[in-house]
């Protein structure tokens, strides 16, 4: 019975399996032996073997890599099996916790801090990083011409769009992480000025407020007086420590009309007990962190370390 269940799961990952699955499946020590003495299962690194009735391809040794080492396939390889133009399965790259060590031959380990915002995805049966992510992680090791090729392709294919590009880049630049100035530069080059509207960025920000631990923020929220009259709709607000968040864009608050009504709207939330804090693009895509360490300190709960 023990074996059945291993050879589903064989089949599941192009004819890979740990020795850890398989125990877990039911086989026992001996039977494992038994099978690598015979032939059947093949060695493909420590604790990894392939049925050899499976032939070794591009995705098997791909899910031997991952699996070996606890990692998701990434950068060249992420970017095939998302199917983003220019890429194939002709190398192996593999993102793993730091710490970790090659243990498969021809395999290019990327050793990373920033595991939990990698968003595990599967792809034709192999998980991997994300597409935005993986746009990050190619970013760090192509050059800038071919960069912008692949922008090109995702947008144009309806694989990203540039509010996902902007917000991976904002959630991972708070460590100062390899890759984030060439897709920034990329980025502004391709898309210029005004890359996002409002709405979409009211939810880059939030997204970003939530991956550094704060609650999710209410999005345009109105906020009324005593008497129930309208004081101001704002782009965020966390209602609860009365705190209204602003973003300010050229295209849109750089007019007279704006000129006049920005001021006199914060000061009416301002006399009804509100903290605003304005934020620009600029804000968000280059001090990430001290966008969301203001809102932090103006809700009075510090951020998680």
């Amino acid at each position: 019975m023990g074996e059945e269940r291993v050879l589903r799961r064989m089949k599941r990952q192009h004819g890979v399996i740990t020795r850890a699955q398989a125990l877990k499946a039911g086989m026992t020590r001996a039977q494992i032996e038994r099978c690598l003495r015979s032939g059947r299962w093949v060695s493909e690194a420590r604790g990894v073997y392939r049925h050899a009735a499976a032939s070794l391809s591009p995705l098997s040794r791909l899910m031997a890599a991952c699996l070996a080492h606890d990692g998701l396939a990434s950068h060249r390889s992420a970017a095939a099996l998302h199917g983003i133009e220019g890429f194939k399965l002709d190398c192996i790259d593999v993102t793993v916790p730091r710490g970790k060590r090659p243990s498969i031959a021809g395999v290019r380990l990327h050793q990373s801090s920033q595991m939990k915002l990698a968003k595990p995805t599967e792809r034709q049966g192999v998980l991997c990083t994300d597409r935005a992510r993986t746009v990050l992680d190619l970013a760090g090791v192509i050059p800038s011409r071919r960069l912008a090729g692949v922008i090109d392709a995702v947008l144009r294919d309806g694989l990203l769009r540039p509010g996902d590009l902007y917000g991976v880049l904002a959630a991972h630049a708070r460590q100062g992480r390899h890759g984030c100035v060439a897709l920034r530069s990329v980025l502004d080059e391709c898309l210029g000025d005004d890359p996002v509207p409002l709405s979409e960025w009211s939810r880059m920000v939030e997204d970003l407020l939530v991956g550094s631990g704060l609650s999710r923020p209410r999005l345009e929220y109105r906020i009324c007086d005593d008497a129930g009259a309208l004081l101001a709709q704002v782009d965020l607000a966390y209602p609860a420590h009365r705190v209204a968040i602003e973003l300010d864009s050229v295209r849109y608050h750089l007019n007279r009309e704006s000129f006049i009504s920005d001021p006199r709207r914060r000061n009416r939330l301002t006399v009804a007990g509100w903290k605003v804090l304005s934020f620009t693009w600029d804000d968000y895509i280059n001090r990430p962190g001290g966008l969301c360490d203001a809102v932090s300190a103006a809700c009075g709960s510090p951020l998680r370390s």
